[in-house]
């Protein structure tokens, strides 16, 4: 009888420790619930903003900066493709990790970390949406760790409509308008099967210039 009471009571203990314990990210993946979805991506800057398209399909995020430039991040893997096309029809794909990335950011994928805390922070309306609002904090698989804010709208499921990042040089905050449920075309998050590592991209230049 000694046995089966020790054994419930580290079941209730477990039970509690399970409801208090941060929402932690298994190989990079945040254990966000919200449906795949694509919508138009407005980043806020001092003095000017940058619209964009934006598509989501599990942990993986394709961001458009322009018809001729997009970033594919893919948290699972690791690895970031910067995908660009040429006037002439060509294209290039230079594959990144994410030490190496400089540009600007998802903050999409901003959320994603081998470690997620997630807490409550009320409700609000935003962008005409009855939203729950949550701070996130965010460790990364180098250690770096980001507080971000996030508006998830109740009627979309939990998508977000709002989020604001602070990164260690600056804060970055977007909203998402024309969201359109359901998952985008599998090729957009399908790579090409040859691209440059980012590492190599002086060893390219030079080849061309000699040839």
């Amino acid at each position: 009888m000694r046995l089966f009471g020790s054994i419930g009571v580290v079941a209730a203990v477990m039970v509690v420790l399970s409801s208090v314990t941060p929402m932690c990210a298994q190989n990079g993946v945040v254990p966000w619930d919200f449906p795949d979805f694509s919508a138009t991506q407005v980043i806020s800057f001092a003095t000017y903003d940058m619209t964009m398209k934006v598509y989501r399909s599990g942990p993986s995020v394709r961001m458009e900066r322009s018809p001729a430039w997009s970033t594919l991040y893919m948290p699972v893997t690791g690895k970031i493709y910067n995908l660009t096309t040429y006037p002439d029809g060509s294209h290039k794909c230079v594959v990144l990790r994410p030490d190496q990335v400089k540009m600007l950011p998802s903050p999409l994928e901003l959320l994603n970390g081998n470690k997620v805390e997630r807490t409550s922070a009320g409700t609000e309306v935003v962008e005409g949406h009855t939203c729950k609002v949550e701070d996130v904090v965010v460790t990364r698989a180098d250690g770096q760790i980001i507080r971000s804010k996030v508006w998830e709208a109740e009627d979309l499921k939990g998508i977000p409509v709002k989020i604001e990042s602070q990164l260690p040089s600056h804060k970055v905050s977007a909203v998402y308008r024309d969201i359109v449920l359901g998952t985008p075309d599998k090729a957009l998050f399908t790579p090409p099967d040859k691209c440059i590592p980012f590492e190599k991209m002086g060893q390219v230049v030079e080849q061309k210039i000699f040839k």
